[in-house]
C-alpha cells in the first residue's frame, strides 16, 4: 500500500523522468553518427524482350540457372519476317535479270541501227559513185565533141552534181539520225542501269536490316548472370517489348541508401562512400553516389530500429563494384569518404 501511495503521489514526476529517458534513448538511436547512414544492397534486373512480334520456338533456361556470356537463352521465330526476306530475295534476283534483259535489248537495237545505217550508206554511196561516173563520161564526150555548145555540157554536169550533193546530204542526215538514236539508247540504258542499281542497293540494305533482325531472334546472354524469371513458354506468341525473361547479376550492383531527414544534404552526386556489411561476413568496398532523390521519403521498415516509429529521409543510389560479397537485400552501412579522412586525421593528431 505504501508503494502504491508513493506512485500516486509522484506520478507526474515519474512520467516526466520516463519521457526524458525515452528522449535520450531515441537520440542515441538516431543521432549517433549523423554523417553515416544505412542502405540495402540491391541489384538491377535485365529485361529480355524482342522488338518484333514473334513465336517462342525454344527456351533453354529456367529460373535460378546460371548462364555465361554467349549462352543461348531463347530462340524465336517471326513468320512475317521470314516471308519478307524470301520476297525480297526473289525481287533482287528478278531485278538483276530484268537489268540484264534491258541491257541486251538496248544492245540489240543499237546493232540494228548500225546495220541499217551501213546499208543506207552503201546504197547512197553506190548512187553517188554512179553519178560521178556519169559526170566523168560526160566530160570525156564533151571534150571530143567540140562542136556542142559549152553551156549544154555544163548544164548536164551541174544537174549531176546537184544530185550527188543531195545524196551526200541524205547520207549525212542518216548518220546524224543514227547517232542520235544510238545516243538515246545508250543514255536510256545508262539511266536504266542507274535506276536499277539504286533499286538493288535499297533492297540489299533492307535485306541486311531484316537479316540482322532475324539474327536477334536468337537471344544470347551478354554477361555471366542468373536467370530471375521466365515469362514465356514454347509455342507462345510474344508482342514487341514484352518481357520474355529476366537476368540478374550474381551479386548486388548498387545500394539504395537512406539519409535521415536532418542531415540529407551531407551527400552529393558523385561523392565516394565506403559501403560495409553490418554483419561479420564480407569486406568493405568503395562506391559512388550516382543518384540523389529530389524529395523526402519514408524509410523502409527493416531500416528502422523501432519498426513502429516512422522516420523520413532522402534516398540515394550508390553504385558498387560487381566483385563484392554482399547478399541481395542485405543491410549495409554507408560512410562518406570525407568523414573517414577527417576521423583519420583527427586520430593522428
Amino acid at each position: 500500500m505504501v508503494f502504491i501511495t508513493f506512485i500516486k503521489k509522484h506520478l507526474t514526476s515519474l512520467v516526466w523522468v520516463a519521457g526524458v529517458i525515452l528522449l535520450i534513448v531515441f537520440s542515441w538511436l538516431y543521432q549517433g553518427e549523423t554523417s553515416a547512414f544505412q542502405g540495402i544492397a540491391d541489384v538491377s534486373e535485365t529485361l529480355i524482350s524482342t522488338e518484333t512480334a514473334a513465336e517462342v520456338m525454344a527456351v533453354n533456361v529456367h529460373p535460378g540457372k546460371a548462364v555465361k556470356a554467349g549462352d543461348t537463352l531463347v530462340i524465336l521465330r517471326s513468320p512475317e519476317l521470314d516471308l519478307r526476306i524470301t520476297q525480297l530475295t526473289r525481287e533482287l534476283q528478278g531485278a538483276t535479270g530484268k537489268s540484264f534483259a534491258t541491257t541486251s535489248e538496248s544492245d540489240r537495237r543499237v546493232e540494228e541501227i548500225k546495220a541499217e545505217l551501213e546499208s543506207r550508206r552503201n546504197q547512197l554511196q553506190f548512187e553517188i559513185d554512179r553519178l560521178m561516173a556519169d559526170r566523168d563520161r560526160n566530160r570525156e564526150l564533151t571534150s571530143k565533141l567540140q562542136s556542142l555548145p559549152k553551156v549544154t555540157a555544163h548544164d548536164t554536169n551541174d544537174a549531176i552534181m546537184q544530185q550527188v550533193r543531195s545524196y551526200q546530204r541524205e547520207l549525212e542526215m542518216a548518220e546524224v539520225t543514227a547517232k542520235s538514236q544510238i545516243s538515246v539508247l545508250r543514255g536510256g540504258q545508262g539511266l536504266q542501269r542507274t535506276i536499277g542499281q539504286a533499286e538493288r542497293a535499297a533492297m540489299e540494305r533492307e535485306l541486311q536490316l531484316l537479316q540482322a533482325e532475324l539474327s536477334r531472334l536468337v537471344i544470347v546472354s551478354q554477361t555471366n548472370s542468373l536467370v530471375g524469371s521466365v515469362h514465356a513458354h514454347v509455342g507462345e506468341k510474344v508482342s514487341p517489348f514484352d518481357t520474355i525473361l529476366t537476368l540478374t547479376p550474381h551479386a548486388p550492383t548498387f545500394v539504395r541508401g537512406y539519409i535521415p531527414e536532418k542531415v540529407y544534404n551531407r551527400v552529393q552526386l558523385g561523392d565516394v562512400v565506403q559501403v560495409s556489411p553490418l554483419g561479420e561476413h564480407g569486406g568493405k568496398v568503395s562506391g559512388e553516389v550516382i543518384g540523389v532523390g529530389s524529395r523526402i521519403v519514408e524509410f523502409p521498415v527493416h531500416l528502422r530500429k523501432i519498426p513502429d516509429l516512422v522516420i523520413y529521409g532522402r534516398e540515394v543510389t550508390i553504385r558498387i563494384p560487381q566483385e563484392n560479397e554482399f547478399l541481395l537485400g542485405e543491410l549495409v552501412g554507408i560512410r562518406p569518404q570525407g568523414l573517414m579522412s577527417v576521423m583519420t586525421s583527427g586520430g593522428a593528431k
